[in-house]
């Protein structure tokens, strides 16, 4: 279950002063608003900002440069008047601690990232800036387009009683919606249709399950595969418009839990079939997603549902080519494919009384303008990706906002490329982002020979996810959780047991407990918290 919250967008600037005139807190300078290309209003005097930030797994910096001296510190220093300087970097998985026990000493930076539980702290405690009129008055087309991109729920979580508490870090959710991945070598070797229905995936599935896909003579594969959290089924559930762990809305316009909906019962009761007919591995129940792939590296599983990349599976097979395919319908229609709501940690905040809080916006249009819109190789290099030191740059960027589409746009970009009939020009080359001139180069050496990795085509090209994403996006396949606000009071105290009930419950299903056990599951639910919080949950939307 997706649990969102409230707020953010930034409080209006103090006084600026540009080399020609001087701009007051009711009037942001014009030369910045909306625009498109290089920023050229500059900070003077600087404007300083202190801030926390997150590393990658393995941070590495060019020699002399270290998280206060780099390219993009430099580079917001001499182009916009920003001097940024962190006080720590930490790891994603500890920025949520370390951020707590900064807000309770009491001592935090001009602006940082807070998930929505701080945000309400911090918003509660008087600690942040209202930035809904510096939103409104800053936000470039750049950055509107991208948050608006990522859905109007982040903004509506980023508020609080109708205030702007915070700028949404968008992320990557819709792109990461489930993708059927079929072994092209199996389907093709048995002479298989590429699924259409979901007919066809069971269909598959005993085949690569009945029909000896490896030839090895031996009764040793399966035909799809499971974890134990049922995070790998929810593709199939999908397809029976079945939604674990989100909120739908009804008919009525109330919000329903998906995982003890009608629907559900049907699509447990396919995959208890599945598991009966020995498609799905008997030790699944005990398997994370990890170990899962284990099993496809081994050669004994040859259908997955997974998101748009398929690094994992180029990993664990690599002389064994995957194809990507929308997830099919039960009943002939279009499948609807859930996500939840479309963060990446949290939002980014301002500290109270900031001066130019309006900078962070000004940050956030720099990244989206070098790491998504630029074309030129030496700024790609300097910015994004060193190819030479092999090194990411781009994560050092004090501030960033994340497309919702980057692979599947990236797809789209290069697809003509790649079904026509004669080689681009180089204006036609030149339209294209310095990653995407990559990836090209990459998919055409596959395509010819000269490279074995299919990973980026299995991405980016023909029949990759991207493409599949991208029809998702044309035929209003993505489904969004409609709960995206705080735990409810109920949440807080029972939503861990009931959850384990759930995966219980589900899991024991398909491992042959009877089908009506769902029904008892459902009341069960109900009874022992759920039904408050359902009540709970609506309240929330009937007062948004």
């Amino acid at each position: 279950m997706s649990i969102a919250a409230a707020a953010v967008v930034m409080l209006m600037a103090g006084c600026m002063e540009t080399p020609g005139s001087r701009v007051t807190r009711s009037e942001p300078p014009a030369a910045y608003a909306g625009t498109t290309g290089e920023s050229i209003f500059l900070y003077n005097p600087p404007v300083e900002l202190s801030t926390v930030g997150m590393t990658l797994p393995v941070q590495v910096y060019s020699q002399g440069d270290d998280m206060n001296n780099n390219a993009w510190t430099r580079h917001l220093r001499d182009n916009l008047g920003i001097i940024v300087q962190k006080w720590w970097e930490t790891s994603p998985g500890q920025l949520e601690q370390k951020t707590n026990l900064m807000i309770a000493s009491g001592n935090i930076p001009n602006f940082f990232i807070a998930t929505p539980m701080q945000l309400v702290q911090l918003e509660r405690a008087d600690l942040i800036e209202d930035l809904s009129q510096v939103y409104s008055r800053h936000a470039s087309a750049n950055v509107r387009s991208v948050i608006e991109e990522a859905g109007p729920e982040v903004l509506e979580a980023a508020k609080i009683e109708g205030k702007l508490m915070g700028i949404p870090f968008t992320g990557v959710a819709k792109e990461s919606v489930p993708v059927l991945w079929i072994r092209e070598d199996w389907r093709t070797q048995l002479n298989l249709p590429q699924p259409a229905t979901m007919d066809d995936v069971i269909a598959i599935a005993e085949a690569f399950a009945n029909r000896d896909p490896d030839g090895n003579g031996l009764h040793d594969t399966f035909g799809l595969a499971l974890d134990k959290s049922l995070s790998m089924a929810i593709g199939l559930l999908n397809g029976y418009h079945a939604y674990k762990g989100i909120w739908i809305e009804e008919p009525d316009g109330r919000l329903a839990y998906g995982s003890i909906r009608p629907e559900m019962k049907q699509a447990l009761g396919k995959l208890r079939e599945m598991y009966r007919s020995g498609l799905i591995d008997p030790d699944f129940g005990m398997k994370e997603g990890g170990k899962v792939y284990d099993s496809i590296g081994a050669g004994k599983i040859g259908m997955a549902y997974g998101s748009i990349s398929a690094s994992t599976l180029y990993t664990q097979t690599p002389d064994s080519r995957w194809f990507a395919y929308p997830a099919p319908s039960a009943d002939g229609g279009k499948t609807r494919v859930q996500h939840g709501l479309n963060l990446h940690m949290g939002f980014w905040v301002v500290k109270k009384g900031t001066p130019h809080p309006e900078a962070v916006l000004r940050m956030a249009d720099e990244f989206v303008k070098k790491f998504y819109l630029n074309t030129d190789d030496n700024i790609y290099r300097q910015f994004n990706y060193d190819i030479e030191q092999k090194m990411s740059i781009w994560h050092q960027a004090p501030v960033k906002l994340y497309k919702s589409y980057k692979n599947a746009e990236m797809s789209a970009h290069l697809e003509p490329f790649l079904t026509g009939v004669k080689l681009p020009t180089f204006a036609e080359k030149s339209s294209l982002t310095p990653e995407e001139r990559e990836k090209l180069v990459l998919i055409q050496e596959y395509l010819t020979g000269r490279s074995a990795d299919w990973s980026v085509i299995a991405r980016n090209g023909l029949h990759g996810g991207g493409t599949v994403i991208l029809d998702y996006v044309k035929n209003g396949q993505l489904l969004a959780d409609r709960f995206y606000g705080l735990p409810t009071k109920t949440m807080v105290l029972k939503l861990a047991s009931l959850m384990k009930l759930e995966e219980d419950v589900m899991k024991r299903i398909i491992l042959g407990a009877p089908l009506d056990e769902f029904d008892s599951f459902a009341e069960d639910w109900k009874r022992l918290g759920g039904g408050d919080i359902t009540a709970e949950v609506n309240r929330w939307a009937g007062s948004r």
